[in-house]
Protein backbone atom coordinates (compact mmCIF):
# COMPACT_ATOMS: atom_id res chain seq x y z
CA UNK A 1 0.00 0.00 0.00
CA UNK A 2 2.65 2.36 0.49
CA UNK A 3 4.14 1.96 -2.44
CA UNK A 4 0.84 3.12 -3.99
CA UNK A 5 1.27 6.03 -1.98
CA UNK A 6 4.09 6.89 -3.55
CA UNK A 7 3.11 6.30 -7.03
CA UNK A 8 0.69 8.31 -6.65
CA UNK A 9 2.30 11.26 -5.05
CA UNK A 10 4.67 11.42 -7.41
CA UNK A 11 1.83 11.26 -10.53
CA UNK A 12 0.00 13.91 -8.68
CA UNK A 13 2.71 16.22 -8.08
CA UNK A 14 4.32 15.83 -11.73
CA UNK A 15 0.75 16.40 -13.24
CA UNK A 16 0.11 19.35 -10.63
CA UNK A 17 3.56 20.97 -11.71
CA UNK A 18 3.39 20.59 -15.51
CA UNK A 19 -0.10 21.73 -15.87
CA UNK A 20 0.62 25.22 -13.91
CA UNK A 21 3.44 25.60 -16.12
CA UNK A 22 1.34 24.21 -19.28
CA UNK A 23 -1.23 27.08 -17.67
CA UNK A 24 1.10 29.78 -17.75
CA UNK A 25 2.24 29.51 -21.28
CA UNK A 26 -1.37 29.33 -21.67
CA UNK A 27 -2.12 32.71 -20.43
CA UNK A 28 0.73 34.32 -21.69
CA UNK A 29 -0.41 33.06 -25.46
CA UNK A 30 2.28 31.04 -26.20
CA UNK A 31 0.36 28.08 -27.14
CA UNK A 32 -2.82 27.28 -28.85
CA UNK A 33 -5.61 25.77 -27.70
CA UNK A 34 -5.42 22.52 -29.68
CA UNK A 35 -1.67 22.49 -28.30
CA UNK A 36 -3.09 22.82 -25.08
CA UNK A 37 -5.18 19.89 -24.72
CA UNK A 38 -3.23 17.42 -26.72
CA UNK A 39 -0.92 18.77 -23.70
CA UNK A 40 -2.31 18.10 -21.10
CA UNK A 41 -3.23 14.13 -22.55
CA UNK A 42 0.51 13.78 -22.86
CA UNK A 43 1.26 15.66 -19.15
CA UNK A 44 -1.69 12.54 -17.71
CA UNK A 45 -0.49 9.75 -19.66
CA UNK A 46 3.22 10.08 -19.18
CA UNK A 47 2.28 11.01 -15.29
CA UNK A 48 0.29 7.87 -15.11
CA UNK A 49 3.23 5.89 -16.37
CA UNK A 50 5.61 7.08 -14.11
CA UNK A 51 3.74 6.05 -11.61
CA UNK A 52 2.78 2.77 -13.14
CA UNK A 53 6.96 2.56 -13.63
CA UNK A 54 7.63 2.93 -9.83
CA UNK A 55 4.93 0.47 -8.90
CA UNK A 56 5.77 -2.01 -11.51
CA UNK A 57 9.83 -1.34 -10.44
CA UNK A 58 8.70 -2.54 -6.74
CA UNK A 59 6.62 -5.49 -7.66
CA UNK A 60 7.85 -8.85 -7.70
CA UNK A 61 6.14 -10.20 -10.78
CA UNK A 62 3.01 -9.96 -12.91
CA UNK A 63 3.66 -6.04 -13.50
CA UNK A 64 0.67 -5.58 -15.65
CA UNK A 65 -1.55 -6.80 -12.51
CA UNK A 66 0.53 -4.38 -10.53
CA UNK A 67 -0.88 -1.72 -13.41
CA UNK A 68 -4.00 -2.47 -13.53
CA UNK A 69 -4.44 -2.41 -9.22
CA UNK A 70 -2.85 0.92 -9.58
CA UNK A 71 -4.91 2.01 -12.79
CA UNK A 72 -8.11 1.10 -10.69
CA UNK A 73 -7.01 3.30 -7.92
CA UNK A 74 -6.67 6.35 -10.45
CA UNK A 75 -9.63 5.96 -11.89
CA UNK A 76 -11.87 5.26 -8.68
CA UNK A 77 -10.49 8.86 -7.54
CA UNK A 78 -11.30 10.06 -10.83
CA UNK A 79 -14.64 9.27 -11.23
CA UNK A 80 -15.18 10.34 -7.43
CA UNK A 81 -14.12 13.61 -8.51
CA UNK A 82 -16.35 13.70 -11.23
CA UNK A 83 -18.78 13.18 -9.56
CA UNK A 84 -17.89 15.32 -6.58
CA UNK A 85 -18.12 18.23 -9.53
CA UNK A 86 -20.88 16.92 -11.02
CA UNK A 87 -19.14 16.65 -14.78
CA UNK A 88 -20.99 13.65 -16.05
CA UNK A 89 -19.87 11.09 -17.89
CA UNK A 90 -19.44 10.36 -21.44
CA UNK A 91 -17.80 8.36 -24.12
CA UNK A 92 -14.91 10.30 -24.38
CA UNK A 93 -14.43 10.28 -20.09
CA UNK A 94 -14.89 5.99 -20.64
CA UNK A 95 -11.97 6.43 -23.45
CA UNK A 96 -9.95 8.63 -21.24
CA UNK A 97 -10.21 6.46 -18.48
CA UNK A 98 -9.18 3.50 -20.47
CA UNK A 99 -5.66 5.31 -21.65
CA UNK A 100 -5.23 5.79 -18.04
CA UNK A 101 -5.00 2.01 -17.74
CA UNK A 102 -3.00 1.09 -20.78
CA UNK A 103 -0.03 3.80 -19.45
CA UNK A 104 -0.29 2.48 -16.24
CA UNK A 105 -0.25 -1.10 -17.09
CA UNK A 106 2.79 -0.73 -19.57
CA UNK A 107 4.46 1.71 -17.08
CA UNK A 108 4.64 -1.15 -14.44
CA UNK A 109 5.56 -3.81 -17.39
CA UNK A 110 8.27 -1.28 -17.81
CA UNK A 111 9.43 -0.77 -14.27
CA UNK A 112 9.80 -4.75 -13.90
CA UNK A 113 11.90 -4.81 -16.39
CA UNK A 114 13.92 -2.44 -15.46
CA UNK A 115 14.20 -3.86 -11.62
CA UNK A 116 17.71 -4.14 -10.27
CA UNK A 117 18.45 -7.26 -10.38
CA UNK A 118 19.92 -9.04 -7.15
CA UNK A 119 23.48 -9.70 -7.37
CA UNK A 120 23.80 -11.89 -4.50
CA UNK A 121 21.86 -14.54 -5.92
Amino acid sequence: MKIYLKALAYMSISILGLILILTIFHYFNLLGDKVVDITKLLIVILSVGVGGYIVGNSALQHGWLEGLKFSGIIIVIFFLLTLIFKLGLSYNTIIYHFIIMGASTIGSMIGINFKEKDSTK
